[in-house]
């Protein structure tokens, strides 16, 4: 029994000490455990902190840089109106429709204009022409005799008004993001409530992450039977939006609910509301997303966010939703439906009252009929546009939105497009020929600006750009260089100054016979100098560049203003070189100005998205030629519209002072014609790309396009004002002497008074007419 107890107390004693340890053991162990959580805690805290550092940064780089690729919107000339200047309603109201204005009985909003017969008025929206948001303006335009006798802008009578320019196109970002980014201060009220009570009602009092929030949100669309609320707040919607993948997975979710409490520790609820506004996504236009409401609601509506109605402002927030889900063109009843429950929180909560609520319940979904964005295509146009801005230099800011204003006429570049169509279709019908291609290109006289391109007979495509860069052998265009070049001496040469007409040869360096025979294959002995060029004769030309020099007609030419390389040989002066029809509407433009040259640009500013004017183009007077030597030569070319080679249009247009010059290259491979009147230099030409004949001058073929062009667009006749140092004489065309005898074989001419040497000296005396007995019976000779 002692041995069993002894046995018994041995094992109680083992197990209180085994317990004992078991106890110290488990203690170290939660110790550790404790020990150890801590410190992965601290690990975590750590690496969340540095995480949070990096995400810090990475919002801070986006948000606070250039958040968002915004495009380059390209806008047409400015419509500018003055006292006293040529008005055309039609054309106006025609720019107002392109622009979504709406015309009304009465004007009462911005965006609406009423029209009678010489009465105009236009309740402009509000545009940064350049120098900050001009507000919306009441303005109103009256005519007289096709002339603005008396502008109003806002009760106060004015010189000037400006209207909304045509946007032209938008050049995207190559992720296909298009968006306009708008102020937060200049977002409706209606729009920023009504997107709040949808999307975050608790915005101004949560710090990123709303629990409460997301409960509510859940409890309402049980009760609505529907996602009537979201429970992502706007702060988290814009971190997934800016900074994040559309993957749906937990390790996301974490990164925005870190970034959303980043943003809203370092940024203002109202900078980001601003950005949100600017940033979610709103639709598809093809392969470009739509962001922004200020972009939707251009896209959904044509009109600016501010001309948006209850029901519109309902049926924008509702796309925030599913724009897929919701698209109102493919799912309009689903639309609708959507648009109306946003409509009923809108009423719940007081910011419509009834009768609006009812009123907007009845109105139809007022989109655009056509899903395609209102926005112009004009290849051709738009290709010199981005050349241009390449070689300015302006490419790393093309994302940034910039805005650039060029000298665009939507009407020219209209008329331009229809003209090539329906007479490239006539003269192919008339021809059999299928293969035929063009090209205009038109600029403003007084400042080079380029108003319209036309690149192929299809004209929608973006492809090779025949105004721009087809470089054909250009003919008879450069004639007037070599007048000119003569004109400019005139001491020597006047437009009455005889020129030979007689068969020619000459040698090159090679050896080879070079002989030019004018284009009806007649010689006529001797010319006046003005004959010689409006009948476009090429021996009288050729001898006329001999004699003042190769070399001098290729200085005038580079004077005009074109760059490229000119080939100093006689065939030069029959116009062989190649030039673009941008290129020669160039030098062609000086000769209509006066001989004041003005580079040729489509851009005329470059605005940043601040309103700063990051580039325009300078107004630079630049006298190339004097101003007699330049009216002599515009009245040359004049008379070629009169009674030359284009004196077609001398029938076709009557009461019309135009000016201007044909060309046709070897066998008829090219057809040109340059034409102006007192507002506009018109360049077309006709070709086929194989280079083949095409079996068209240049008044068969090119001139018929100029005609078709001015016939719609209408033209401005030239002024006949003679300067200061020009005065009419009478010349003796035999020896081009200027003559006060009475002398036979004379004509008026202007001439430079300088070079005027008056003689009394006669070839042959002009005989007076016969009497009547003198016809009746004859004359007696010896």
């Amino acid at each position: 029994m002692a041995a069993r107890k002894i046995i018994k107390k041995k094992e109680k004693g083992f197990t209180k000490g085994k317990v004992k340890k078991n106890k110290a053991q488990s203690k170290g162990f939660a110790h550790w455990c404790a020990i150890t959580a801590i410190k992965l805690s601290l690990i975590f805290i750590a690496s969340i902190g540095l995480y949070s550092i990096y995400l810090d940064g990475k919002v801070r780089q986006t948000f606070e840089g250039q958040r968002w690729q915004v495009p380059a919107q390209v806008f047409g000339r400015v419509p500018t109106l003055f006292n006293d200047q040529k008005v055309n309603f039609d054309f106006l109201e025609a720019e107002l429709k392109q622009l979504n204005y709406k015309r009304v009985s009465v004007v009462n909003a911005p965006g609406e204009y009423t029209r009678k017969s010489t009465r105009l008025i236009v309740y402009r929206r509000e545009f940064d022409f350049d120098s900050g948001l001009e507000p919306a303006s009441l303005i109103t335009i009256e005519k007289k005799s096709g002339e603005v006798f008396r502008l109003i802008q806002d009760k106060q009578q004015v010189h000037q008004v400006k209207l909304e320019p045509i946007l032209i196109d938008r050049i995207l970002s190559a992720e296909g993001e298009d968006r306009v980014v708008i102020p937060l201060e200049q977002i409706p009220e209606q729009v920023i409530d009504t997107l709040l009570l949808i999307e975050d009602k608790d915005f101004y009092h949560h710090h990123g992450v709303s629990p409460s929030g997301i409960l509510r949100a859940f409890w309402k669309n049980i009760l609505a039977g529907e996602t009537v609320q979201g429970g992502s707040t706007l702060t988290q919607q814009l971190a997934k939006n800016m900074y994040l993948t559309r993957h749906k997975t937990l390790w996301r979710k974490v990164n925005e609910a870190i970034m959303s409490i980043i943003l809203e520790i370092r940024y203002s609820k109202d900078q980001i509301l601003e950005a949100y506004l600017n940033e979610v996504y709103l639709g598809q236009h093809y392969a470009n997303g739509i962001h922004g409401v200020g972009l939707a609601s251009q896209f959904y509506f044509g009109k600016p966010l501010k001309q948006l109605n209850n029901s519109e402002v309902a049926l924008l927030v509702a796309q925030i939703k599913g724009p897929s889900f919701y698209d109102p063109w493919r799912k309009p009843k689903r639309a609708t439906e959507r648009r109306d429950l946003v409509l009923r929180v809108m009423f719940e909560n007081h910011t419509i009252d009834t009768a609006q609520y009812k009123k907007a319940l009845a109105t139809p979904l007022n989109i655009r009929p056509d899903r395609r964005f209102a926005k112009q295509t004009y290849p051709g146009y738009m290709q010199l546009v981005r050349r241009e801005l390449k070689s300015m230099g302006a490419n790393s800011a093309m994302q940034s939105g910039i805005r650039i204003f060029t000298g665009f006429d939507l009407h020219r570049q209209t008329h331009a497009e229809q003209a090539l169509i329906e007479q490239l279709a006539a003269l192919e019908k008339f021809q059999a020929n299928d293969k035929l291609e063009a090209a205009v290109l038109v600029s403003d006289i007084r400042t080079g600006e380029i108003q319209a391109v036309v690149g192929g007979k299809e004209v929608k495509y973006s492809g090779f750009n025949r105004a721009l860069d087809a470089k054909r052998p250009i003919g008879s265009l450069i004639k007037p260089v070599v007048y000119l070049t003569a004109l400019e001496q005139f001491e020597r040469y006047n437009l009455a100054s005889p020129l030979k007409d007689e068969p020619i040869s000459l040698k090159s360096s090679k050896g080879k016979l070079w002989q030019p025979k004018n284009y009806d294959g007649k010689f006529r002995g001797q010319v006046p100098l003005l004959d010689g060029l409006v009948k476009s004769l090429n021996v009288p030309t050729v001898n006329l560049g001999l004699k003042v020099g190769v070399d001098k007609v290729a200085l005038t030419l580079a004077e005009l203003g074109f760059k490229g390389k000119v080939p100093k040989v006689p065939s030069m002066l029959l116009g062989a070189i190649n030039m673009s029809a941008l290129e020669v509407n160039q030098w062609y433009n000086t000769i209509a100005n006066g001989g004041l040259y003005n580079k040729s640009f489509a851009i005329i500013k470059v605005v940043s998205s601040q309103g700063d004017v990051l580039w325009s183009k300078a107004n630079v007077v630049d006298a190339r030629l004097s101003l007699q030597g330049a009216y002599l030569i515009d009245f040359a070319l004049a008379k070629v519209a009169q009674e030359g080679t284009a004196k077609s249009l001398a029938w076709r247009f009557p009461e019309q002072i135009l000016a201007g010059k044909t060309g046709t290259s070897n066998d008829s491979r090219d057809s040109w014609f340059v034409g102006y009147d007192r507002e506009s230099v018109v360049t077309t030409w006709i070709g086929r790309d194989d280079n083949l004949p095409t079996g068209l001058t240049g008044s068969s073929g090119a001139l018929t396009v100029f005609a078709n062009y001015l016939k719609k667009q209408g033209s401005n006749s030239r002024f006949d004002l003679v300067p200061d140092g020009v005065e009419f004489a009478t010349f003796e065309l035999a020896t081009g002497n200027a003559v006060i005898g009475d002398c036979a074989n004379v004509a008026d001419f202007p001439a430079i008074s300088d070079g005027i040497f008056y003689s009394d000296q006669c070839l042959e005396q002009r005989k007076d007419p016969p009497s009547w007995l003198e016809k009746l019976f004859g004359t007696d000779s010896e």
